[in-house]
Order: C-alpha cells, then structure tokens, then sequence
C-alpha cells in the first residue's frame, strides 16, 4: 500500500520510525497479521519485526489478539492519533516542568543580576569625568546635545573628537548657541556634524545606543543621570533625531 509523502512526513512527526510506519501501514492495509505476514508485506527484516510491532503496541498503535499463532491488528487511525496525542502532551508538559525547575531560577538570577544601572552624578567635574568614560567606550556612534559648552570642557573634548576622526566613530553634536568658540573648537576635526537650537531643555550623550547619561540643564547644574537600560538610551536616540530635524547645521 503506498502513501503520500504528506502522510509519511505526518506520521514521522508522531516519533514513528521508517519501519514503524511500514508496519503500522501494512496492518492497516492487511488486517490482522502474524509477524511473519506483517515483515513480508511491510519489508522489515524478520529480525527486527518483533522489536517493531512490540514498540508499536507500547505506544497505542496496535493491539496483539493471544492465541497461536499471535497477530497483530492496528488500531484505528483515530484512536491511535488521540493516543499519541495525549502522550506527546503528557511528554511536553513533562518536559516542560523539567527545563522551568531548573533553568528559570538561573535566567531570574541572571536577569536580577543584570539589571540595568541608573546613576545619579553630582558636580559638574564628576558629569564630565562620566562623559569621558562614555567616550573611551563608544565604538560606532556618538550622539551629543549640549546647552552650553565653557572652553576648558571644549579642551577636554578634543582629544576623543581627534580619537573618533581615526576610528571613523560618527559623531553629531547639538548646540543650543551659534558661539565662535565653538567652532574655534570644533573646526579641526571636518568629519564631526555640528548643528545648533536655540531652545534646549537640558542635554545629553548617548553612545552607540546603549547608554546614556541626561544632563538635566547644563554642565553648570551639576547634575546628570546616567543609565544603560536599552529602552531608555533608544528613546534618547529617538528624540535626539527629532532635535536633529528640527535644528540648524553649523558651517566651519
């Protein structure tokens, strides 16, 4: 008796080997059988039939009627589905309770251990010290905003504006002043995108979208919070490319 490549492909999903589908087959097709009629018909070697038909009976595809000779007759199609159905849940559920009691009190204490950081940075030396660590570790992008920018700040910047140029690290940078100063400041380093606007409500660094530190005003409030939740440095970038549409861009 042939049978689709559908069926086959279904019943394998049911954990059915070749020779148990062969079997199981054959005793659909032929009715009750001896193992001797079942291996001829199904072509399973002699040698393994009584393996095959024993892990068939186990698993609630056929049935065996005692007598001399034994023989073998499948089950109903539908009742040998129902019953491996009701196994393969019963084995998942199983399963399941298994993988949860052991591996979800490791993900929570991972998952507690790596919570993210929020910081609260006093002084404007500690903010810009935090910045300049931000900036050791940037390695794709730097996103800037900056309400004011005093010259000793300026000189601080310069050479991670020197190291990001030779990395070819993007950086954009929002002002909220056309000063001279700035672009004294800014006018070595040509790859760096420098834009102002003239109203900014605080400021912030986001580095490659991964952390952030917001500067509540400015550098002179003394004031920043840091954090490397995911959510909240992608909001950040999201509303500093909102800034960045609606700003002006400095020529040097």
């Amino acid at each position: 008796m042939e049978i689709s490549e559908k069926v086959l492909k279904s019943l394998r999903q049911f954990g059915l080997t070749e020779y148990e589908i062969k079997v199981y087959v054959a005793l659909v097709n032929a009715g009750a059988s001896t193992a001797g009629d079942v291996s001829k018909i199904a072509g399973v070697p002699y040698s393994r039939i009584y393996d095959v038909l024993s892990k068939l009976e186990h698993r609630g595809w056929l049935e065996v009627h005692s007598g001399r000779p034994i023989r073998y007759r499948a089950k109903p199609p539908g009742d040998a589905i129902r019953i491996a159905q009701e196994r393969l849940e019963r084995s998942l559920t199983q399963a399941g309770e298994s993988v949860l009691q052991e591996l979800n009190p490791i993900f929570e204490k991972q998952a507690e251990t790596k919570r993210p950081d929020v910081w609260i940075i006093h002084g404007a030396r500690n903010v810009l010290t935090k910045i300049e660590e931000m900036l050791r570790r940037a390695q794709n992008e730097v996103l800037v905003v900056v309400p004011s920018l005093t010259e000793p700040e300026a000189i601080r910047l310069q050479p991670f504006l020197q190291v990001f140029q030779t990395k070819e690290i993007k950086v954009r940078m929002i002002f909220a002043e056309k000063n001279p100063k700035i672009k004294l400041f800014m006018q070595p380093f040509p790859k760096l995108k420098v834009r102002y606007k003239e109203t900014l409500f605080g400021g912030g660094v986001i580095v490659d979208s991964r952390e952030i530190l917001l500067l509540l005003a400015s550098l002179q409030e003394k004031l920043g919070i840091w954090s490397d939740e995911p959510g909240l440095a992608t909001f950040a970038k999201e509303y500093f490319e909102y800034l960045w549409k609606d700003s002006t861009e400095l020529m040097f």
